[in-house]
């Protein structure tokens, strides 16, 4: 009886750790994006991103690939504006960074990648990249090597 109860709460907390994880936000496959080719910029109190061809602030993810056909960058906008994610991507389609924008800013958390995937960085960015508060850099092994508190 010991053994099963000792059992149903191994279950019970490992179930609360795995949900109470923060999964990395992904971008969406490129069917569900549109080219950044494909819009234009209008300057409406402030700079705002169109499909082209309509009058109606773009909501959903644009996209920008290499030459190679690699992407390059994935950037969510709501009503024309780059709010949400956007994710940086090297030559050979390897993720660099991951980030949010907040109003056309890059703000909020952000995350730096080794080639083989693995965490370089992790910090805050306020005021268009600017580094804020605790940063965390990382060995290829995920130790981390150094921390660094950015105050202003």
């Amino acid at each position: 009886m010991k053994k099963l109860i000792l059992f149903t709460y191994c279950i019970c907390l490992l179930s609360v750790v795995a949900c109470g994880q923060k999964k990395q936000p992904m971008a969406p496959d490129s069917t569900a994006m549109f080219a950044m080719s494909e819009t234009v910029v209008k300057y409406n109190n402030g700079q705002k991103y169109y499909i082209k061809g309509t009058d109606k602030p773009y909501t959903g993810f644009l996209y920008a690939r290499y030459e190679n056909g690699e992407l390059m960058s994935v950037q969510q906008f709501e009503n024309g504006v780059g709010n949400g994610i956007w994710i940086n991507y090297d030559p050979y389609g390897r993720k660099e960074c991951q980030g949010t924008y907040v109003n056309n800013r890059v703000e909020g958390p952000v995350t730096f990648f080794y080639e083989d995937g693995s965490v370089k960085s992790k910090g805050q960015y306020r005021e268009w990249k600017r580094p804020i508060g605790l940063w965390i850099y990382y060995d290829r092994q995920g130790n981390i090597v150094s921390r660094m508190n950015y105050t202003r």
